[in-house]
């Protein structure tokens, strides 16, 4: 890598959060992290990460779609339309905690994220994820 891209993860996990620290900065990339919508938000003004790693349940069951709805709807006057192109990832366990089934709707209107993956998930896996979403911007399937 010749320049240390950042990811910004957004999880109110902190044990998870950790894990994925260690793996990320072996790995070279910089890491920042927040545990609510409402700091991650600022976060993401602060840091300019290359890359989100968003959870959907956390302070509230829909937390991180009120984040990428700041981020891909707010419109050119939001405080966010910088942001608007950063991809993102959704990690979260939604889909056994509400028994709804959001990775089909990836890249709609309904979610507009770049790739969803299901909790729990393996490092290398989400490695591979985040490498080309960093890699080629293109929409990263995680069954691929």
């Amino acid at each position: 890598m010749s320049e240390r891209k950042k990811i910004l993860m957004i999880d109110d996990d902190i044990n998870l959060v950790n894990v994925f620290r260690t793996v990320f900065e072996t790995k070279g990339y910089d890491f920042a992290e927040a545990h609510s919508a409402t700091e991650g938000l600022e976060k993401i003004k602060q840091t300019h990460p290359d890359l989100i790693i968003l959870d959907v349940i956390m302070e509230d069951f829909v937390a991180g779609f009120r984040v990428v709805n700041e981020l891909r709807t707010g419109g050119e006057d939001s405080e966010y339309s910088a942001f608007s192109k950063i991809p993102i990832l959704m990690l979260t366990s939604v889909t056994s905690k509400t028994n709804l089934d959001f990775s089909e709707r990836v890249g709609t209107a309904l979610l507009p994220v770049d790739a969803f993956m299901e909790k729990p998930v393996r490092p290398g896996e989400l490695l591979t994820i985040i490498e080309k979403l960093l890699a080629t911007g293109e929409k990263a399937d995680p069954t691929s």
